[in-house]
């Protein structure tokens, strides 16, 4: 009787374990659900119509935004930013697009102003702000300057009586030594100036710089005036001239746990970052050999090995240079968990969790195929062994990065291994028929586009197409980012991705092998588990479906906020077109949902719960996301201008054939001039809604220290206006002109008690273009008085009462795209054609049955011509199709 009643009680502890440890997983799987619901992934991609430019032209782009491993197309941000970014991490310009189910197309003008060099074109939303910038859509962009630079550099170290010099020699751009002249140089360590002096040119055209412990590997910049007097700058980024070759060693899933087979990735780099080709061997304290393994032309390769407890290990690599190094092995883990995942069945995926001998506890163990807590799959087992094994089918799982996460009864991830699943029915079938074998100069070009399965439903997908000239672009146009590896990788790996299209062959598959090395070698995006539990918490950056104006109400000159003030945002274009709002507690205000073009202006006003305008507002400006400079730093070259000579020398003719024509505006943008002659300063804290002397007439201080009375003093000397009874009228109609002192709207009979030597600037508006800001105040014209002493004087940043002026930034206008028509009588034509970038045709979009058509001219150079297409269905199934055709 005892023993069953003991029986009885087991029986009863084990079900009610079992009870407890099944709704533990199932509030897991509730939590995970909500988590992914709360946290949607969102990911972009930017296809441009090449990869390097000169000044003057333009970067043609089209924005593909997707959600999740599914990768439809994206409904959650209708707003989408593009940056470019120089070789010193500034922002030379930012684009806003606005994005129509997923898409949006868009172009960035290159100005005579921007340095040679490598820039970043970046790419988010505002959604994506809540994750690590690093999964940003980014890429590099080589852009030269041969229109008002010409100079060229070629850039090394050398040394002299074992001092470190940096040499740089500079020619024009028909390769003769520029004239002797004076450069001043800068280093600079993020924002930090570190060193800076100047130096002359040599006869032969060469600039030593000594090379000190300030300014070692530090980011160099010149500035010099070039044979034609115009203001040149160079960025050198030094930091390879002192780097070496190095090695990473990656144990997979993070752990090497002793008495166990271990399978351990190595990742070998020259000293600009990129991979490099080794040989490695893994000895042991004795120097016998453990394990050897070759990399790949990417530096990078896995292997097995058995890792003892009782052994010390090194790493010996010898790289394809013959220089060698030594390392030590990372530390062994004694006690812990490792895993091992082999992927070599085409239809299973096999996961093996090792235990060290403690471990073997018989707890159970989960394991989830996850991805950003939407989860694929869930088993467990106990830990009956010291390896544990798991195994599912693939053709379950979507194409794309995966993690495997290994969690104990508590679910807490034990031991965390990323994948990538290879699905080819997630392929988008392409076919891209021309109409012709070959072609002939100015010859037109008809494709014809067909995606999808006869047996699929619908076949819509959306589509864009560059095609290219390779004579001038370069052997290297494959090795680039595209769709695939923007939206199947950079979208969740961490770190500098070398040569992405490696890793995808020409029909869309994978190089498996490869890729999983790849993957062995990176971080990835992952899930804090221990934070699940506070998915109420709202994120910081809320999807935009439209723009915003985001702002404050403060009492007036102090702190303190206007609860529930009365907010208008109004249209300077038509002051009867205005929005309503009203702040909270804070005085916190929101205008959202807006859709306006870049470069209108505003008024915001204010109001109090009395009707009153002692109001201060604030309007917040938009705030960059931090820019990571080391993530594609190894992409950034130095010299751009030699390196592309014969390319930009060839895109400056034809680009000056444009502009002659009118077929393209000149976009020089003058950065340093000479100033002769300046406009009468006006006080910062002037009123003035248009900005400080923004007017049509201004008098200073200077004008008005003659007279008794300001009246006096405007009489007779202000354009356009006359004074009737001590009033200032207009003499466009003989209207009365509104006066507006320190901010307030005052009567025009102030004039005569206000003393002129208390008045800093009198500024007269009468034309429209300063008028208009005011809406109904300025319609008969305004003079604007600031007072040295005025009550407001104090703020630097003066603002009338309850209103504010602003011009936020708002949706990017596109550009049509100039498609040349060799046709008898088309006027779209050339004198000389020497076209780059052939083509570009960012809108296609196919019919039900999966079919469309576009065509285009040729130029007059011949050879292969390179046509790209990339794109995505209403499946969320992603193509890239690169087809070349020749000219004769």
């Amino acid at each position: 009787m005892k023993r069953l009643s003991i029986f009885l009680l087991t029986l009863i502890a084990c079900c009610t374990t079992h009870s407890l440890m099944a709704q533990q997983v199932e509030k897991a799987q509730e939590i995970l659900s909500e988590y992914v619901a709360k946290r949607p992934q969102e990911k972009l991609h930017l296809q441009t119509d090449r990869n390097f430019y000169g000044v003057g032209e333009t970067i043609w782009y089209k924005i593909y935004s997707v959600i999740g491993l599914e990768n439809k197309l994206s409904v959650l941000s209708n707003i989408g930013y593009v940056e470019l970014v120089s070789p010193t991490g500034k922002i030379v310009n930012q684009k806003i697009n606005g994005l129509y189910s997923g898409v949006a197309v868009g172009n960035i003008e290159l100005v005579d102003s921007l340095v040679e060099g490598s820039y970043r074109l970046r790419a988010y939303t505002n959604w994506m702000r809540n994750d690590d910038p690093d999964y940003f859509f980014e890429k590099v962009i080589n852009i030269g300057n041969v229109r008002s630079d010409n100079i060229e550099t070629k850039s090394t170290v050398i040394q002299e009586n074992g001092v470190d010099y940096y040499l740089v020699q500079l020619n024009n751009i028909n390769g003769a030594a520029m004239p002797k002249t004076s450069i001043n140089y800068e280093f600079i360590d993020g924002e930090k100036t570190v060193d800076k002096g100047r130096e002359s040119i040599d006869p032969n055209g060469q600039l030593k710089i000594k090379v000190t412990d300030k300014n070692r590997g530090k980011l160099l910049l010149l500035s010099f005036l070039n044979p034609e007097k115009r203001r040149v700058k160079k960025t050198i980024n030094t930091k390879a001239y002192f780097s070496e070759n190095s090695i990473q060693v990656f144990p997979e899933g993070g752990y090497i746990l002793g008495d166990e087979l271990n399978r351990i990735a190595f990742k070998t780099l020259n000293p600009q970052g990129k991979g490099i080709k080794a040989k490695i061997i893994l000895l042991t304290g004795s120097k016998d050999t453990a394990a050897q393994v070759e990399t790949n032309i990417l530096g990078m390769a896995s292997v097995p090995c058995y890792i003892s407890n009782a052994e010390s290990y090194t790493v010996h690599v010898k790289f394809d240079d013959n220089t060698e190094k030594t390392i030590n092995l990372p530390a062994i883990t004694k006690s812990g968990y490792s895993i091992s995942v082999n992927q070599s069945s085409a239809s299973k995926l096999f996961a093996q969790v090792n235990l060290s001998e403690d471990k073997v506890n018989n707890e159970e163990l989960y394991i989830a195929i996850q991805h950003l807590g939407n989860v694929f799959y869930l088993a467990k087992q106990k830990a009956t062994s010291k390896n544990v094994l798991f195994s599912l089918t693939k053709d379950k799982l979507p194409t794309g990065v995966f993690t495997i996460s290994i969690l104990n009864s508590n679910f807490t991830p034990l031991v965390e291994r990323v994948v990538f699943n290879f699905n080819p029915d997630r392929n988008l079938p392409l076919k891209l028929n021309l109409d012709k074998d070959s072609y002939g100069k100015r010859s037109k070009v008809t494709t014809q586009v067909e995606v999808g399965n006869t047996n699929d439903s619908v076949r819509i997908a959306s589509l864009s197409a560059s095609v290219l000239n390779l004579t001038k672009y370069g052997k290297d146009a494959k090795d680039e980012v595209s769709i695939l590896s923007s939206l199947y990788l950079n979208g969740d790996l961490k770190g500098y991705l070398e040569n992405p299209a490696y890793y995808f062959n020409e029909d869309g598959s994978i190089k498996d092998f490869e890729l999983d090395n790849l993957l062995l070698t990176h971080g990835w995006r992952k899930i804090d588990w221990k934070q699940l539990d506070s998915l109420n918490n709202p994120v910081k950056y809320e999807a935009e479906k439209g723009l915003r104006i985001v702002g404050q109400a403060k009492k007036l000159g102090r702190k303190a906020p206007v609860p529930n003030a009365q907010m208008q945002l109004i249209s300077t274009k038509n002051f009867m077109d205005y929005i309503d709002t009203t702040a909270n507690a804070e005085g916190e205000f929101v205008f959202d949902n807006l859709i306006f073009p870049d470069s209108v202006k505003f008024l915001v006003s204010a109001k109090d719960e009395k009707g009153k305008k002692n109001i201060d507002i604030s309007v917040e400006r938009f705030e960059n996301p931090p820019l990571n400079m080391a993530k594609n730093e190894p992409n950034m070259l130095n010299d751009v201008n030699a390196a592309f000579r014969e390319q930009l020398l060839a895109g400056k003719l034809f680009y000056s054939q444009l502009e002659n024509r009118g077929l393209m505006d000149k976009v020089t943008e003058i950065e340093e001039i000479v100033v002769r002659a300046e406009r009468p300063k006006v006080p910062e804290n002037s009123s003035n809604l248009n900005g400080p002397g923004r007017a049509d007439q201004i008098l200073t201080a200077d004008d008005l220290s003659t007279c008794t009375t300001l009246e006096m003093c405007l009489n007779g000397r202000l354009l356009g206006v006359m004074f009737q009874g001590g009033k200032a009228m207009n003499t466009r109609g003989m209207v009365e002109m509104q006066i507006v002192l320190d901010g307030m709207y005052v009567e025009s009979d102030m004039l005569s008690t206000i003393n002129p030597v208390d008045v800093a600037s009198v500024e007269v508006l009468r034309n429209i273009n300063h008028t208009s800001i005011y809406g109904s105040y300025g319609a008969n014209g305004l003079i604007i008085i600031t007072s040295k002493t005025g009550r407001d004087a104090s703020r630097s940043n003066f603002q009338p009462r309850g209103l504010l002026a602003i011009t936020p930034k708002g949706i990017s206008l596109m550009k049509e795209y100039f498609k040349p028509a060799y046709e008898v009588d088309s006027k779209n034509q050339f004198d000389q054609d020497l076209r780059t970038t052939i083509h570009w045709e960012p809108g296609i979009v196919t019919k039900q049955d999966g079919t469309t058509s576009f065509d285009f001219y040729t130029s007059d150079e011949i050879g292969t011509y390179r046509m790209i297409v990339e794109g995505v269905d209403i499946e969320g199934r992603l193509v890239r199709k690169v087809l070349d055709f020749e000219v004769k």
